[in-house]
């Protein structure tokens, strides 16, 4: 789970205009009623919020993120964090980026740990989060975060390309989406060059895979010319010696296999043989080849 919340009790920051994310907050829920002081933060000055984590969200279309606190008396402060992602592919792939289990009936889907709530609906992402000594049960954040959920947007479609991921196999919730190359080393250390050329043009996603601890890779380059390129260099940059040849085995005694599909590479890393590497690649193939015969 990508969150701030945790730490922004500690975090600095003077109280700002207010932001025209605060329609979408409640002045009261039950007997919690929303601060009048708020903090707005941007993508120049996230890092003046948090550090670190700030490059996760600055990754997608992150435009601006509405930090608020509801009181209650007697009882300790409920935070909430309200992100601008830009679009429903960012805000899903900034609540996908850590997500470790995911439950339906808020947004576009939630995840609960501990005193944390975090879901994803349209192109906003939002965490609402009790103060570590409040102790406040569950059900308070819940109702919180599906008030908060019934004043957005409704509509919260996945990326399409998360559909061209294989399902047999794979591991749940392991579905990850991103753009750029460093959020491809967080979650799969690949090289410390940008073998596949991504960019924040580019889209991809990746999932993990049974038996053993496979990964299935599809990156959506802005044209097919752009992918023939980036499965050359991936090629001669990961596997030098079997750059020619579709599947092969890494020094490390795993398999991978690469594919070019139109303007999509797919790479599956880390296969337990050669037979699931292409099993592996070549249904995401098929899975591609039907979705663009659709139209998708």
């Amino acid at each position: 789970m990508v969150t701030l919340v945790a730490l922004s009790m500690a975090a600095c920051g003077g109280e700002q205009p207010m932001s025209y994310l605060a329609q979408f907050l409640p002045d009261q829920v039950d007997n919690w009623r929303l601060s009048d002081s708020t903090s707005t933060y941007n993508r120049q000055s996230i890092f003046d919020y948090i550090n670190g984590a700030g490059e996760v969200y600055r990754s997608f279309a992150f435009g601006e993120v509405l930090v608020a606190r509801y009181s209650r008396q007697g009882s300790g402060d409920i935070s909430v964090e309200l992100f601008d992602m830009g679009n429903p592919a960012d805000a899903y792939g900034v609540f996908s980026y850590a997500r470790e289990s995911e439950e339906m009936g808020i947004g576009g889907g939630y995840e609960r740990k501990g005193g944390v709530l975090c879901f994803w609906q349209n192109r906003y992402y939002v965490c609402v989060a009790a103060d570590q000594s409040s102790g406040e049960p569950t059900p308070q954040l819940v109702e919180l975060a599906r008030t908060i959920s019934e004043q957005l947007p409704a509509e919260s479609e996945r990326p399409n390309l998360v559909a061209m991921l294989p399902t047999e196999g794979m591991v749940a919730f392991s579905e990850r989406f991103f753009h750029n190359h460093q959020s491809l080393n967080y979650h799969y250390y690949l090289a410390r060059e940008n073998l596949l050329g991504l960019n924040p043009g580019t889209d991809v996603v990746m999932a993990r895979y049974q038996p053993g601890s496979s990964y299935v890779v599809i990156v959506r380059h802005e044209n097919e010319n752009e992918a023939i390129g980036s499965l050359f260099a991936f090629r001669q940059g990961y596997v030098p010696d079997n750059a020619n040849s579709q599947t092969a085995q890494t020094e490390r005694g795993k398999y991978v296999s690469s594919r070019q599909y139109s303007r999509f590479v797919v790479v599956v890393l880390d296969a337990v043989s050669e037979r699931q590497a292409d099993q592996l690649a070549q249904a995401t193939v098929e899975r591609l080849t039907e979705s663009l015969n659709w139209g998708n």
